[in-house]
């Protein structure tokens, strides 16, 4: 299978989910599925390409199958915060803070795209939004509602430091719910 996730995608995820989790809640989620070779090898803080969808796939897909969808979601959902407060803190991000807080989300979409090895940034009308046809966070999973929530917290945080203010990210398409994509569009809070 052709590697297609960064090593920052994965590192930024288990870094996050240990900070939200500690390392025992961590350690219990690779345990389960198989993926403890990630805490023993953790990967850098690279744009090198060393995984697979399938390996992102298991790691975020565990989230739902240990806690259920709900639980799941919210989890998720602040593990993709403090995933996002961290790509930021990188500094990935800071050759666009001179441009203007549309165009930096928009770029920092296309940036995400890049790293993850999925998904693309668009813009219809004056809707900016990230779709993602080839999803792994909800693979195996079904229900009524949205769930890649992670994507949600992340990018709120990407929207954050842009500066844009009196919107946020809603997950419009989800393949759980059996879309043909995971679909995120910035949208003005209601």
């Amino acid at each position: 299978m052709e590697k297609t996730v960064s090593c920052m995608v994965m590192r930024l995820a288990l870094d996050a989910t240990e900070e939200v989790m500690g390392k025992n809640g961590l350690k219990a989620l690779l345990n389960y599925g198989n993926l403890m070779y990630l805490l023993e090898d953790k990967p850098d803080y690279s744009l090198e390409k060393k995984y697979t969808d399938d390996q992102y796939g298991a790691l975020t897909s565990n989230w739902y199958k240990i806690l259920g969808t709900d639980g799941g979601k919210a989890l998720f959902r602040l593990i993709g915060k403090k995933s996002g407060i961290s790509a930021i803190d990188t500094g990935i991000f800071d050759s666009f803070k001179d441009l203007p807080a549309e165009e930096k989300i928009f770029k920092m979409l296309e940036m995400f795209a890049m790293a993850t090895g999925r998904g693309r940034a668009e813009r219809v009308g004056n809707v900016v939004a990230y779709d993602n046809s080839g999803c792994t966070a909800c693979k195996n999973i079904e229900d009524k509602n949205s769930v890649c929530t992670g994507l949600n917290g992340a990018f709120d945080e990407f929207i954050k430091w842009a500066g844009l203010e009196g919107v946020s990210t809603i997950e419009t398409k989800c393949k759980a719910k059996g879309d043909d994509t995971c679909r995120y569009e910035i949208l003005p809070v209601e």
